[in-house]
């Protein structure tokens, strides 16, 4: 996949509108370079392709973002994470003219969406925030519902017929939307110029990842790998080799003759710790709504006492 590269005006600021925002999911990879960072607006507005904001200058508003400044020795290190966390598909690098909050007038690089003609939804906004992912907030409530209603007391043993299956498939669909909302979530952390498989090794060594594994009570385990069975993929109990584990579950999903009811423990058990540890990951950036009347958000209790 081709990169962007840098800007031609290396010394410029940037004007940051999505997920690299201060308080955003992935400003924490710029964050060690920047030198300050002030809000900011510019003239134009946001459009969405995919869920991914898109600054378009052509159209009068005002978008609301952040100004990061990098010093002469980092700057450099700071657009190649950039370049390599946006997609040249989607953006293209300009300038624009900043106004901060006190009155000047800031000259700054910005990402401007490209072919915004085609596969945009919804209006233009004037602000962009992953607090606003429908994905991330609605997304992991209803894999919460969904894994209530199919297993309110946990799987329980029972005989290979209807009602296993009915449970069983519909765990299988409530794992399946939560790896929607994993995959949602590191895009907008490590970037969506990275190939999915990048980014599932990212969250797997990413430090925040596995202590939301060890703060959920997250169990050693291992599942052997679909693709070569002489390979097992264990999850540790200092929360390392989480994400290969719980993407491991989720290639296995395929029921196993003999083995479906130890499958539908599998499953369950994946789906409540990595519900659980998405929680954690995305409190302080995201609002989960929760049902009323919920006593217990997270889920560990479908698989182990409180």
């Amino acid at each position: 996949m081709p990169s962007l590269g840098s800007p031609q005006g290396r010394f410029l600021p940037l004007f940051v509108y999505g997920s690299l925002k201060p308080g955003e999911l992935a400003f924490g990879l710029l964050e060690p370079l920047v030198s300050r960072h002030v809000e900011a607006t510019v003239a134009g507005v946001i459009r969405l392709r995919d869920g991914l904001p898109l600054f378009d200058s052509s159209t009068s508003g005002r978008v609301r973002g952040s100004l990061l400044s990098f010093p002469a020795d980092g700057a450099e290190e700071a657009w190649q994470i950039v370049a390599e966390f946006e997609p040249a598909a989607q953006y293209r690098w300009k300038t624009t003219e900043a106004m901060t909050a006190d009155g000047q007038s800031i000259t700054a690089n910005v990402l401007a969406g490209v072919k915004l003609q085609h596969g945009i939804s919804g209006d233009p906004v004037p602000e962009w925030s992953a607090s606003q992912d429908p994905v991330l907030g609605e997304g992991l409530a209803e894999v919460r519902r969904l894994v209530l209603e199919a297993a309110p007391q946990g799987v329980q043993a029972q005989p290979d017929g209807p009602d296993f299956w009915h449970q069983f498939f519909r765990l299988q669909a409530s794992y399946l939307l939560l790896w929607s909302v994993v995959e949602r979530y590191t895009a907008l952390r490590y970037g969506p110029a990275q190939a999915p498989m990048a980014r599932v090794r990212r969250l797997d060594g990413d430090p925040a990842f596995q202590a939301a594994l060890r703060t959920v009570g997250a169990e050693t385990d291992s599942v052997v790998d679909s693709r070569d069975p002489t390979v097992k993929i264990t999850l540790r109990p200092d929360g390392t080799g989480g994400a290969r584990y719980y993407y491991g579950v989720r290639s296995n999903l395929s029921h196993r003759g003999k083995g479906a009811f130890r499958d539908a423990r599998l499953v369950l058990k994946a789906v409540v710790e990595l519900h659980d540890a998405m929680l954690v990951l995305l409190a302080p950036h995201v609002l989960i709504s929760v049902d009323p009347g919920l006593d217990e958000v997270r889920l560990r209790h479908l698989v182990a006492p409180v």
